[in-house]
């Protein structure tokens, strides 16, 4: 088919799975099974405290993938501990058909699709720490973002943006609710109606709520050859919410389009409601050619437009400066982030390549790069596989000689430490369920 001939060739171009072997020598290709790790008992089965109730098993989730010369393979899978041992998938883990990527509301992790996949699958633990996969909740199109409108955990805010015309003229917003696992309010918007289609197709880079407003941040590309002609402005689309209704477009000219492709670091929301808008242009996230500074710009909280007195220009907050490819939002006015950190050119497109993990401070407009963290290189066109829990920040990273490992990234000092071996390619998502 159309679609996903075209589905395939921007992933040919992207290259974004081809980067390391599986580390795991005696099983490049693991069978998955049902037989899930659980809680610690003492020697007659029972826990040694137990007073009749079940005790609840600490859960953290992950989304691996496993690549080798002819495909990837993704596999959700349970641990207790983040920081010590090896997780493996040997005889382990759950596939998840097609192409995967992860996000995270309440008490559940999300496995959404993509190149064709249109289902999502919901993650819970059970108090052994078993995981529990419910499928069942499926859409017209892709899940291209997802994510917790407000982090109460109560419902997520999704859209569906077609990566061409062929596909569908529109793109889809919708809410799902965590408790009961279904979808409604579907709205279609005509991508015309957000920008001149006749010029340039648009892909979707991150969206967030404040109040009675929802703001999408995009970016134009040719739907055929993926080139970004237009990097002299920032769009952010605004939405009546939960309506869904188009209101405008606000543009900016002091930097190039929020985002990247699949990224979703587009546009994040601090606690006061001031919206902040990251925009990088890097080649090696997917641009042709960068024409304005990376740099950060804020929309006050409460209004559709513009700070003209604030403008954080990223390449020279440091030396060597630097373009912000991946972020989450972790409080306080601050972004945990990987940072491109060489010069790159045209010939370095799609490698999402010399990264470094940082702190960024929206406010004092300061990037602080991380200690005990090695430079390394992403996933391509992927959402970041970062989880906050406190002042620690947990995300993967393959180092020069392919070891795949997480890092706990201490918020307060900027310092990482090294924890459990990940025996797979590739970390796509990471939570805690529990």
């Amino acid at each position: 088919m159309k679609k996903q001939a075209i589905y395939l060739t921007l992933m040919c171009i992207l290259g974004m799975f081809i980067i390391a072997a599986c580390n795991n020598d005696d099983n490049d290709n693991p069978t998955p099974t049902d037989d899930y790790g659980v809680g610690m008992t003492d020697d007659d089965g029972m826990d040694p405290d137990d007073d009749g109730s079940s005790e609840v098993v600490t859960t953290y989730v992950l989304g691996l993938g496993v690549t080798t010369a002819t495909e990837t393979t993704n596999f959700v899978i349970e641990t207790e501990d983040l920081m010590s041992g090896v997780i493996s998938l040997e005889g382990q883990g759950t596939v998840q058909d097609g192409y995967r990527d992860y996000a995270f509301g309440g008490d559940t992790f999300y496995a959404t699709g993509g190149l064709g996949v249109t289902d999502v699958n919901a993650i819970t633990a059970n108090p052994d720490g078993t995981l529990n996969i419910q499928s069942g909740l499926t859409f017209e199109f892709q899940v291209d973002g997802f994510r917790d409108v407000d982090g109460n955990g109560n419902t997520m805010l999704g859209i569906s943006s077609p990566l061409s015309p062929s596909t569908s003229e529109n793109m889809q917003f919708y809410t799902v609710d965590i408790a009961s696992n279904t979808k409604s309010d579907v709205v279609n918007i005509p991508f015309s109606d957000v920008y001149d289609t006749t010029q340039d197709w648009i892909f979707h880079t991150g969206m967030q709520v404040d109040g009675d407003k929802l703001y999408q941040t995009f970016y134009p590309v040719s739907a055929t050859t993926f080139d970004t002609q237009n990097t002299d402005t920032l769009y952010v689309a605004v939405y009546d919410y939960p309506e869904f209704e188009f209101d405008t477009v606000i543009k900016d000219t002091r930097t190039g389009p929020a985002g990247a492709f699949n990224t979703r670091s587009g546009i994040f929301r601090a606690e006061n409601g001031d919206m902040y808008t990251i925009s990088t242009t890097s080649f090696a996230n997917g641009y042709s050619q960068s024409t304005k500074p990376a740099g950060i710009l804020r929309i006050p909280a409460g209004t559709s437009s513009f700070d003209d007195t604030y403008f954080f220009n990223t390449e020279v907050a440091q030396s060597p400066g630097g373009k912000i490819a991946h972020a989450v939002y972790i409080g306080d006015n601050k972004l945990f982030a990987a940072i491109t950190v060489a010069n790159h050119t045209i010939d370095n497109r799609w490698t999402d390549a010399n990264l470094r993990l940082a702190i960024v401070d929206l406010v004092a407009e300061t990037i602080t790069l991380v200690d005990g963290a090695p430079e390394f290189s992403g996933n391509g066109g992927r959402s970041f596989p970062a989880f906050q829990e406190g002042d620690n920040v947990f995300t993967a990273i393959t180092d020069q000689d392919g070891v795949l490992n997480i890092y706990s990234t201490d918020i307060n000092t900027a310092t990482a430490v090294k924890g459990a071996e990940i025996q797979a390619t590739f970390v796509g998502g990471i939570a805690r369920l529990q």
